[in-house]
């Protein structure tokens, strides 16, 4: 038997090689847009990181400013009933020394009444 040589593959011809170099640009163009593309997901991920450092943050100093929010009322809690104590005491002070001035002015008039009879008497 004889064996039959396979035939070599032809080599592509002028039009081959002209649709390879319309393929050329778009390769290309694919390689761009390909490393557009990773250069974007790059810095979507650095702004993603960004604003998770950036809410993190606001979420510390919302934290911070609420303690001291909370500090601050309760301070003022302790002082306004500081205040109302005082208050009372200076209300009960006064009220005391009402009475105690209108009972030397009943007194002193009494003491004048008496005076004045006494006067009357005499004369």
């Amino acid at each position: 038997m004889s064996e039959i040589a396979p035939s070599p593959a032809p080599s592509p011809g002028p039009a081959t090689r002209q649709k390879l170099s319309v393929f050329e640009p778009l390769e290309e163009r694919i390689k761009e847009l390909t490393s557009s593309q990773a250069e974007l997901l790059g810095r979507i991920q650095n702004l993603k990181q960004e604003v998770q450092k950036w809410r993190s943050n606001v979420e510390a100093q919302s934290k911070t400013l609420k303690t001291e929010l909370l500090d601050t009322k309760e301070a003022l809690g302790s002082e306004v009933q500081n205040l109302k104590s005082d208050i009372k005491e200076i209300s009960s002070a006064v009220q005391e020394e009402k009475a105690s001035s209108n009972a030397s002015f009943r007194n002193l008039e009494e003491s004048n009444d008496e005076t004045e009879q006494a006067r009357q008497t005499q004369d």
